[in-house]
């Protein structure tokens, strides 16, 4: 089984599956540099081959679970989508302390506020496998054993339920 641990830069997605990988196989996309095709000066960001991430995803035993962490794993053929999620305050305050260009945050936190990846996961994977968790406020353990609730069956309570995008009033 295949899950994709993603969500918006900042929302927690590493941290979360360093702690997950102590008890599950974690596949992390970013660690497959033959699928950068360029930087992207303009955007300060990798731009990447999505077909070479999902040959490589293809290639995972189906009988083992993996969880699938990164931006893009939505995008992979997963059976079960976990959308890490934070209040858009919050993440600009993490984005910045990471260092980001202000116009980075902007994009990242404008994302975040109109439910971007949740959107494209039910888009892609249909709603019933797709699942939200509020990192705001949380730890990375808090938050890695709300993922293990959804992987035991607990999903009821994770569908996708958060809406952030009153915070975009408040910007213009």
């Amino acid at each position: 089984m295949l899950i994709a641990l993603t969500g918006t830069p900042g929302t927690g997605k590493t941290s979360v599956a360093k702690i997950l990988q102590k008890e599950y196989q974690v596949v992390y996309l970013k660690d497959y540099e033959d699928a950068v095709i360029y930087y992207d000066e303009h955007r300060d960001s990798k731009v990447v081959d999505l077909d070479t991430l999902r040959e490589e995803v293809n290639a995972l035993n189906k009988d083992a679970l993996y969880i699938i962490e990164g931006h893009y794993a939505h995008e992979m053929p997963v059976d079960v989508v976990i959308v890490l999620r934070c209040h858009p305050e919050e993440l600009g305050k993490r984005l910045k302390k990471r260092g980001y260009r202000e116009r980075k945050i902007q994009e990242n936190v404008e994302a975040e506020a109109m439910s971007l990846i949740t959107s494209e996961s039910i888009l892609y994977h249909g709603k019933d496998k797709v699942f939200e968790i509020d990192t705001t406020g949380k730890t990375p353990e808090e938050c890695a054993k709300e993922v293990e609730d959804i992987l035991n069956g607990q999903k009821e309570k994770y569908r996708p339920r958060i809406n952030y995008s009153e915070e975009i009033l408040k910007w213009y």
